[in-house]
């Protein structure tokens, strides 16, 4: 049999969609002017943007770890998020060298980086400097998480690396050229993470580090954090009561971006909290590109936009354009009828004693 010997090799750009909705309308994708390309362009985006609507697009769920700032309450989730589906207040493991072990840098006072005081600096004199720490011989560490606490503003562009043996370093995670705000947590966790003696930051796109804490993480704990609606909230009589660890969150969906407010504020600037939130479909891009949608959808995501695209082209007949609608609606069906993770649910009857 001569069958290809791939899956999901098959590109479909937005060229190519709008012009199959070209056709499906009775048009030649060649009569389609300038403006009408844009305009269906447009409407490919307010569709995939609509479908935010009608539930949780499994394939556009991301994660965030946010680091905890004492006394701030407040927290933005990024712009096009929808619904914050889990929070948990996590902390973790900070290991320190043995003996035999230390801190290094290229420059600048590196204790500061590693003395838990969010109120020091390690200041570099040079660019493209380093900040690393040794856990001594026989005393390899496991981190899937890495936090660094900026102590100054800007761009850098980090690599996180590991060793064995001090000489040879590899990369263990490409942070990207990333903008620093001073004296706000940037997390990276690490899949699957690493065991060495040795991790270091470094910085690659010529800037001078200015770090308060280079932070080496392990044995997370995450705890759920309860939802609170925004009635219980506002009743809240001292919403600025602070404790090490906040139990409850009120999710404000502003725009443009929606934020989440914690109860009680947490006073310890050295925890996290993970978030796993909805967000948009990313926008649609240039002609050549590709829309951010699994290949079980592309049927019903066609089928749609052929059907936007009857409705403003010239000359379409009618009967044309409710068959493209009931084309839409079948495959938009089919596709949200798969459109679930499949896990058993379970449910728990709270039935308790009624009395007057």
């Amino acid at each position: 049999m001569a069958y290809s010997g791939t899956v999901g090799a098959t590109r479909i750009s937005i060229q190519t969609l709008i012009d199959h909705g070209a056709r499906r309308c009775g048009k030649l994708a060649e009569e389609l002017t300038s403006e009408q390309v844009v305009s269906s362009k447009e409407s490919l985006f307010y569709l995939l943007s609509n479908l935010s609507n009608r539930g949780i697009q499994y394939w556009a769920i991301s994660k965030k770890v946010f680091g905890l700032k004492a006394d701030q309450a407040t927290y933005y989730l990024p712009e096009g998020s929808i619904d914050a589906l889990n929070v948990l207040y996590r902390n973790m493991n900070r290991p320190t060298p043995n003996n035999l072990g230390g801190y290094a840098a290229s420059s600048g006072v590196v204790a500061n980086a590693f003395d838990s005081d969010v109120d020091t600096k390690c200041v570099q004199s040079s660019p493209n400097g380093y900040i690393s720490i040794d856990y001594g011989p026989n005393n390899d560490i496991y981190s899937g998480s890495i936090g660094i606490l900026p102590g100054t503003s800007g761009e850098f562009h980090i690599l996180l690396e590991v060793s064995d043996d001090g000489v040879t370093w590899n990369i263990l995670h490409d942070c990207g050229v990333t903008t620093w705000v001073d004296n706000t947590w940037l997390w990276y966790d690490i899949e699957p993470g690493s065991t060495s003696q040795r991790y270091r930051m470094r910085e690659t796109g010529g800037n001078t580090l200015n770090v308060r804490e280079f932070y080496v993480g392990n044995m997370s704990r995450e705890v759920p954090m309860a939802r609170l609606n925004r009635d219980d909230y506002t009743s809240l009589p001292n919403k600025y009561f602070t404790a090490d660890q906040p139990y409850q969150f009120w999710f404000d969906r502003t725009i443009p971006q929606p934020s989440l407010n914690l109860w009680p504020v947490p006073s310890n600037p050295f925890v996290q909290m993970t978030v796993w939130y909805s967000r948009q479909i990313m926008d649609v891009g240039a002609l050549s590109g590709d829309l951010e949608i699994p290949q079980r959808w592309f049927l019903a995501i066609q089928s749609m936009i052929a059907h936007q695209m009857s409705m403003e082209l010239p000359q379409v007949p009618l009967d044309r354009i409710m068959l493209l609608k009931a084309q839409a609606d079948e495959y938009l069906f089919q596709a949200e009828q798969e459109e679930r993770d499949k896990s058993p649910i379970y449910f728990a009857p709270n039935i308790a004693v009624y009395t007057r």
